[in-house]
């Protein structure tokens, strides 16, 4: 019987980055209906065609399962890219949406040897210990050699264990950005600027005004993306990367000035919409970009807003100004068929990139051509996250940290990081109690994991 290493309860491993534009904000949906094929002879899906050498075989009559944690939502945004899959193959796709139980439905299904032929996860450490429990089918010759041909290797790194490579990157995504619905969104963060700068802007915001931030803490996730960001600009990316491998412990003074900066940040009046604590992520997008509006910016990914939305990066408190916290969506085979090998291949490839950012996704993909994403924000962020993590000073980007953890300690919001993240943030009083928290979370998890990949074959 095949085990997590810690309880299997509900994950929130949602990233809004990843989401289509209309998806995110619930306009032009489109239903799956079974993924029946539908006319994508965009611009985009035919420099896709062109671009690709190798075709794809017939599979007709075949149905292959797809498990994703995405929302309904970012469910239909996917939807272009399985329609054209099903066009060019004639294999019928049935999609499982598990949501935020991503990580314990995978584990259930892999329990219960009731696997789908491919799911669609977000952490590089839920990877590792998949490939562990022999649950993972490595990537075929064909497919290998597609992402090797299209996709950085510092992303290929992420989804390589002992030398094999078990994953296909589809979706990208950064948490280093805030969103506001349009350009006179106010001054609730900086265009540029440091974290103190960010902080005295804040507090002098007309009284009338209302709050300048949005963050849906209860989500668990979002606090931990505000951690991260902090973490990595005061201490640094090398710092950083010390700590996702739990080289340091949680109780090194460099965490404790991140804790500061956010208790700093939750005691400053007016800087918060009242209740956000208590809310999730998609109650976040809804204060900013709903009616009534009732927030200024969320701190979120890069392609789920509206085209009209506007975004600013996140400001710096020190070292490494203009430094991007990214992550991302990795597609991996669990049952050995023909219909799931040949769709991560075809996700891997130029054209499957090009429908998902002609609909407002973001892409790790390095060829595909961004003219079809529907605003320049859209074409930056694109940008920004194709190299992968890496980089130094203003051009550091560096991988989500809880996402690089093991699942018992980054994936769960009742659990691990992100639900002592989460408290200290309802309550920020204490960080010494904090830190120690998160050390023994992190002790417990790492005791049973496997080390982080450094290398893409």
């Amino acid at each position: 019987m095949i085990r997590p290493p810690r309880r299997t309860r509900r994950a929130r491993l949602r990233r809004i980055g990843t989401l289509g534009i209309a998806a995110a904000l619930g306009l032009g949906a489109l239903g799956l209906s079974g993924c029946a094929p539908a006319d994508t002879g965009s611009s985009a899906a035919r420099s896709g065609a062109e671009a690709d050498a190798e075709a794809l075989p017939r599979l007709d009559g075949q149905r292959i399962t797809l498990l994703t944690g995405w929302s309904t939502r970012e469910r239909e945004a996917f939807a272009p890219v399985i329609a054209r899959f099903e066009q060019r193959t004639g294999a019928r796709v049935k999609l499982t949406d598990a949501d935020e139980r991503i990580t314990a439905k995978v584990y259930h299904a892999v329990d219960a040897s009731n696997l789908p032929d491919v799911a669609l996860i977000r952490q590089p450490g839920l990877l590792r210990e998949l490939v562990a429990n022999r649950a993972l089918i490595p990537l075929d010759t064909e497919t290998r050699d597609r992402v090797a041909r299209h996709t950085a290797r510092s992303w290929r790194a992420l989804a390589t264990v002992d030398g094999t490579e078990y994953g296909v990157w589809f979706a990208g995504s950064t948490s280093s950005q805030f969103w506001s619905p349009d350009a006179g969104a106010g001054g609730a963060a900086p265009a540029t600027g440091d974290w103190s700068a960010f902080l005295r802007a804040l507090r002098d915001r007309p009284a009338s005004d209302g709050p300048a931030i949005s963050v849906g803490a209860k989500s668990g996730w979002p606090v931990g993306d505000w951690f991260e960001n902090l973490y990595l600009g005061d201490a640094g990316a090398e710092q950083y990367e010390r700590l996702s491998r739990h080289e340091i412990p949680w109780t090194d003074p460099s965490v404790a000035r991140a804790l500061d900066q956010l208790a700093e940040l939750r005691r400053t009046r007016g800087a918060l919409q009242p209740g956000t604590a208590d809310e999730s992520f998609g109650d976040s997008l809804d204060a900013v970009f709903g009616s009534p509006r009732l927030a200024e910016r969320v701190l979120s990914g890069g392609s789920a807003v509206p085209e009209s939305a506007t975004a600013v990066p996140f400001p710096s408190p020190g070292a490494e100004p203009g430094a991007s916290v990214i992550g991302g969506t990795v597609a991996v085979q669990l049952k050995s068929s023909d219909g799931g090998a040949v769709l991560l291949r075809y996700l891997a490839g130029t054209e499957a990139a090009e429908v998902w950012i002609a609909g407002g996704g973001i892409s790790p993909h390095g060829d595909a051509d961004l003219s079809g994403a529907p605003n320049e924000a859209a074409r930056a962020t694109n940008e920004l996250v194709r190299p992968g993590p890496g980089g130094t000073g203003r051009d550091a980007r560096r991988f989500d940290l809880s996402d690089l953890a093991p699942s018992g300690f980054g994936a769960y919001p009742d659990s691990g990081a992100q639900q002592i993240l989460r408290e200290f943030f309802a309550h920020p009083s204490d960080v010494p109690r904090t830190q120690q928290r998160l050390e023994h979370a992190a002790e417990a998890a790492w005791s049973t994991a496997l080390p982080a990949p450094t290398a893409a074959p």
